[in-house]
This record gives structure tokens, C-alpha cells and sequence, in this order.
């Protein structure tokens, strides 16, 4: 059975690898930001609108009470402008709850949103570096490579993983390396 590959190093070329993620990562916390900012701007608008839209019947209804208290009415027709009021501050009362409970509901819809998009930055920065192994790695073999190869060393075929970057550069490498040992310019270890 072949002996399972085991990365040893997370960071092949640091300063390349960690400049990649950065960007990535600021790339996508600009955009999410960005859309974030205009959820929350939405949502905002939209909660002002419901507390103050239906307040504006209650003021109206509010006003036509006052008026017809203060119009001298008899006492039956007072006792059924008592009842309206109090049916109009039960239903206030339940109005200002329902919106209580819908702004209790938006804070949690705002907090799953930052929490989905700090997992998205994770997400993105994870990704990022796992494709920047795709690049950093065969780059970093290729380089020790042609450093031997540089030195007259014979080096082995360059084989790439199957998703890793630059196969074609590592093709020509490979040309090279059969073009100088046949020059005979290479020390092969026979």
C-alpha cells in the first residue's frame, strides 16, 4: 500500500501565500461588508415604516375621541366612546408588542448575518489557501529543481499533483533536464 501523503508545511512560500489570502479575504469582506450594509439599511427602513404607518390611523382615531367627548353627549353614548377608547389602547398596546417582538427578531436576523459572514471570511481564507498550495508548491519544487540543475545536478521527472498549477512549465522543465543530460552537461548518480 503507498505511504499516504502527509503536508508537513502549511505555508511553502509565506510571503506569496499570505499576500494571496489577504487579498482574497479583503476582497470578499469589502463585498460583504458592502451588501451587509445595505441589508441592514433595508431592514432598518423597513422596521420605521412599520411602527410609524400604523400609528398615523391611531392619531386620526384619537382625535375624532377627543372631539366627540369633549361634544357633549349623553352618558350612554360617553360609556361607548370609553369602550372605543380602551379597545383603541388594547390594540395600540398589542401593535407596540408585535413591533417589540419584531425588532427582538430583527437583532437575531442581524446576528445570523454577521455569523454567516465571519464563516464566509473563514471559508474564503481557508480556500484561498488551499488553492494557493496548487501554486506555491509546484512552484517551490520547480525552483529547487532548476537549483540543481543550475549546479549540474541530474534531478528526477517533475511530477505534479493531479490539481496543481503549472504542469505546462513543468513539462518544459522536464525537456531541459532530458536536453542537458543528453549534452551530457548533468552529473548523474549511476
Amino acid at each position: 500500500m503507498a505511504k499516504k501523503y502527509r503536508r508537513i508545511r502549511y505555508l511553502i512560500h509565506p510571503s506569496s501565500q499570505l499576500r494571496y489570502i489577504a487579498l482574497s479575504v479583503m476582497a470578499t469582506l469589502i463585498m460583504s461588508l458592502f451588501c451587509t450594509y445595505f441589508i441592514i439599511e433595508s431592514g432598518e427602513l423597513v422596521l420605521r415604516a412599520a411602527k410609524e404607518k400604523p400609528l398615523v390611523p391611531f392619531y386620526s382615531l384619537r382625535q375624532t375621541i377627543i372631539s366627540l367627548e369633549n361634544g357633549g353627549c349623553d352618558r350612554e353614548t360617553l360609556a361607548k366612546i370609553s369602550k372605543l377608547k380602551n379597545a383603541t389602547r388594547s390594540l395600540r398596546s398589542a401593535m407596540e408588542t408585535s413591533y417589540l417582538y419584531t425588532i427582538e427578531q430583527w437583532g437575531q436576523t442581524k446576528r445570523l448575518i454577521f455569523s454567516v459572514l465571519f464563516c464566509f471570511l473563514v471559508s474564503t481564507g481557508l480556500l484561498a489557501l488551499l488553492y494557493s498550495h496548487r501554486v506555491a508548491g509546484p512552484l517551490f519544487r520547480m525552483k529547487k529543481y532548476l537549483d540543481m540543475l543550475t549546479e549540474g545536478t541530474d534531478i528526477p521527472r517533475v511530477i505534479l499533483r493531479k490539481h496543481d498549477e503549472f504542469k505546462d512549465v513543468a513539462d518544459s522543465l522536464d525537456r531541459l533536464r532530458i536536453k542537458l543530460r543528453d549534452n551530457g552537461l548533468l552529473n548523474t548518480k549511476e
